[in-house]
């Protein structure tokens, strides 16, 4: 029995698998690592549906700017959307139930030690109801409910929504978007 207890959209059948598994099948693949993001979407306010943002911690790399729960892919990971699972698990305290297709086309990026990464990232329901965020502290160290107007504006109440990187700010609208195709 996984630890992660989710049900998953069949567009993601192909990410349900190990790491490991799906770097094999996918030889011709310019990266060796899988990192996740979740995108977790508030609709309990349907004139306005909002989206769970993290402020990285002061410490941490790119400091104090904001991104959705995410993270790397572990080779102990049961499969990609298991890893998308825990990180929103040890980042938020939230637990997904149900994982979506992947929104907008993956991301691939270099780390510092040029480690080659493809990131992701997913549309997640929790339970409703459930929505209490628990903070990482050594990882964030505020979040935020935004709105797709907020997202724009990059400005959430007194918060400046300053991304990790343009692409994460394209991929938080597109989830606004993939949610309305979804109705």
């Amino acid at each position: 029995m996984s630890n992660f207890p989710f049900n998953y959209d069949p567009s993601a059948k192909d990410l349900s698998v190990p790491k490991h598994a799906y770097l094999a099948a996918h030889p011709e693949a310019q990266f060796g690592y899988i990192a996740t993001s979740a995108l977790v979407l508030d609709t309990s306010i349907a004139s306005e549906p909002r989206i769970l943002l993290l402020q990285r911690a002061a410490s941490d790399d790119d400091p104090n700017k904001w991104e959705p729960p995410g993270g790397a892919c572990d080779d102990e990971d049961e499969s990609v959307l298991s890893a998308a699972a825990r990180e929103l698990r040890e980042e938020a305290g939230l637990e997904a139930k149900w994982i979506g297709g992947p929104v907008g086309e993956p991301h691939f990026f270099t780390l510092d030690d040029g480690k080659k990464v493809c990131q992701f990232n997913f549309l997640v329901k929790v339970d409703p109801g459930s929505q209490d965020v628990r903070l990482s502290p050594d990882e964030h160290q505020r979040f935020v409910w935004a709105s797709e107007s907020e997202v724009r504006k990059e400005k959430a109440g007194d918060a400046d929504l300053e991304f990790t990187r343009d692409e994460v700010q394209q991929t938080v609208l597109a989830a606004f978007q993939y949610a309305k195709d979804m109705k």
